[in-house]
């Protein structure tokens, strides 16, 4: 299994393609594995891609101590480094987002460019400490977080799949429970990572991004998410923010649109990649 020490620590990682390097994040406690439902296999045509599972998940080391944004932002940096992989192409999905805006912002001269995919990169207030949203809290409870139905009933939550989509579909939601589960993080690191998710705040930064940017979002991403984000609202105000950004939509899909709809992301992609 092909592994490199990066920031300390062992990442478990695979690569496919040639081509200019492109890193894909997956947001938050899922493995890296998540990006071969429909997404690395066609970008690999053209491109490098690179997927790992991050600290704490799936085959990765899970040190025991506290975890941040900044913290897989270095990562994501050691990693492209040890991989002679700079500068790549860098999409990162929910946290993994706001992980590789802070790398962006860090180390311009690791990136060809960035693609911010429902980050919610906020500067709100989040008090001492970090929390657990309550639905996903309850969830971890009720059915339990080690239970075979969890990811399914996370998955089941009104705000990450489009109601045509469920309908048309279960079988790739289930595919995609059964993917997360297959590398599922212990309990502590995931409710690790759940807390650097919600206790990132780098709205203030955004401004300092220089290079290619592109926000994406699912169209229809507009319930209200654990985090209190209407993602396609924050996505546009992101974009607004960060210098030459474009903003895109998915059509049609809501807050996990690279599962939702792979081949329109995957286009978005190829689109703004062949045009930097």
């Amino acid at each position: 299994m092909p592994y490199v020490h990066a920031n300390g620590i062992e990442l478990y990682y695979e690569e496919q393609g040639q081509g200019e390097p492109v890193l894909l994040i997956p947001p938050t406690g899922w493995p890296g594995s998540v990006w071969q439902l429909g997404i690395a296999q066609p970008l690999c045509e053209r491109y490098r891609v690179i997927v790992y599972d991050q600290r704490g998940i799936g085959l990765s080391e899970k040190p025991d101590e506290p975890y941040s944004t900044a913290l897989f932002a270095s990562d994501a940096l050691a990693l492209l480094q040890a991989l002679d992989a700079e500068p790549a192409h860098v999409f990162g999905y929910s946290v993994g987002g706001q992980s590789a805006h802070l790398a962006a912002v860090r180390s311009p001269g690791s990136f060809r460019s960035l693609v911010l995919g429902a980050a919610d990169i906020s500067a709100r207030s989040r008090g001492g400490g970090g929390f657990v949203p309550g639905n996903v809290a309850l969830t971890m409870l009720d059915p339990g977080y080690n239970h075979p139905s969890y990811w399914m009933h996370h998955l089941g939550m009104e705000f990450t799949f489009s109601p045509e989509f469920r309908k048309k579909h279960p079988e790739r939601i289930q595919r995609l429970a059964e993917t997360i589960r297959e590398r599922q993080a212990p309990a502590k690191p995931y409710v690790r990572h759940v807390i650097a998710r919600t206790t990132h705040s780098s709205a203030d930064q955004l401004s300092d991004i220089r290079v290619p940017t592109l926000v994406l979002v699912g169209a229809e991403d507009k319930e209200e998410s654990g985090g209190g984000a209407v993602h396609v609202e924050v996505s546009r105000q992101i974009a607004d923010q960060i210098p030459g950004a474009r903003f895109e939509t998915v059509p049609g899909a809501r807050h996990l649109f690279p599962w939702e709809a792979p081949e329109a992301t995957v286009q978005a992609l190829l689109d703004f990649l062949s045009a930097i």
